[in-house]
């Protein structure tokens, strides 16, 4: 059965917090992963992971994408669910690997070692970009599977 996404107080506010994790993925993906962190990576052990985390913050978004489309001509509740859990589990894996696969560069460029850098003030200074965008692709997907479960169904 088929949710009712643009049609119910729950899933318009559901969409609105999947709309924020795509921009949270994306802001995070291009400001962040692109700009910095993966040129400094070119030519060390932790290039693939680093370009490895910007495609899981680019998919964050593509898969929130994904979703709106989809709803737009009605999407079966445990298809909107999965795509909200893929988004974060995708927003997520790059902050595990930032903090235990490559904290190397983040102590080379900015001189702190991570213990879990969207928290730590040095990071936020550091990264704003980043710091928001791993939020809103966080928080807006988790959103987004809590509410999707509320969503009614079309009758």
């Amino acid at each position: 059965m088929r949710i009712q996404i643009w049609s119910s107080g729950a899933g318009l506010i559901a969409l609105l917090f999947y709309l924020a994790g795509a921009v949270g993925g994306f802001l995070s993906g291009y400001f962040f992963w692109y700009q910095e962190i993966y040129p400094a990576a070119i030519g060390t052990e932790g290039e693939i992971l680093v370009l490895i985390m910007m495609i899981l913050m680019f998919a964050v978004a593509g898969f929130a994408v994904l979703a709106i489309f989809f709803s737009i001509f009605g999407i079966p509740k445990a298809l909107w669910i999965i795509f909200a859990i893929l988004s974060l589990a995708c927003a997520i894996a790059p902050a595990i690997v930032l903090n235990f696969g490559v904290p190397q560069i983040v102590q080379a460029l900015y001189g702190f070692t991570p213990t879990f850098t969207y928290i730590q003030s040095e990071w936020i200074n550091a990264q704003l970009y980043d710091f928001i965008g791993f939020w809103l692709a966080a928080g807006g997907s988790l959103l987004a599977i809590l509410l999707g479960i509320f969503v009614p169904r079309k009758g």
